[in-house]
């Protein structure tokens, strides 16, 4: 187990300005997510640090009752005020933005000008991406 985290991928270079694609390195989706820990007690906000791919407070002890216990908050979007609590997490997401859809259409009005022109021909007609599902 320790030696498949050495050799898997880390993601470094992979959504520097997005919050969601794909890695360069291995190619997988990622979506970018933020981590805020916060005390069970009295629910001050804390330090949140990433050990062993586990997140947790970078203290032992909460600084404001002294309370070990904690709460972990997940968020899409990072608020300005959590940026000094928050730590980034690159997850991946299986299956997501796998699928293309493409779908052809034909305008009747071309239609009508090309079949004018030539019966034996056949239509091909235009084509129109619409993204990923």
């Amino acid at each position: 187990m320790f030696i498949k985290n050495i050799f898997s991928c880390k993601h470094k270079n992979a959504l520097l300005n997005a919050n969601e694609g794909y890695c360069p390195d291995c190619g997988k989706y990622l979506k970018k997510n933020y981590y805020v820990v916060r005390c069970a007690h009295c629910d001050i906000k804390r330090v949140a640090k990433k050990k062993f791919n586990e997140i947790m407070p970078a203290e032992k002890f909460c600084t404001s009752c002294g309370s070990q216990d904690f709460i972990i908050e997940k968020y899409e979007k990072l608020n300005f005020v959590d940026i000094n609590y928050a730590i980034e997490v690159k997850e991946v997401i299986e299956n997501e933005g796998a699928i293309n859809r493409l779908e052809i259409w034909v305008d009747e009005d071309i239609k009508n000008q090309k079949q004018e022109k030539s019966n034996n021909i056949p239509l091909i007609g235009q084509m129109k991406y619409l993204g990923t599902i």
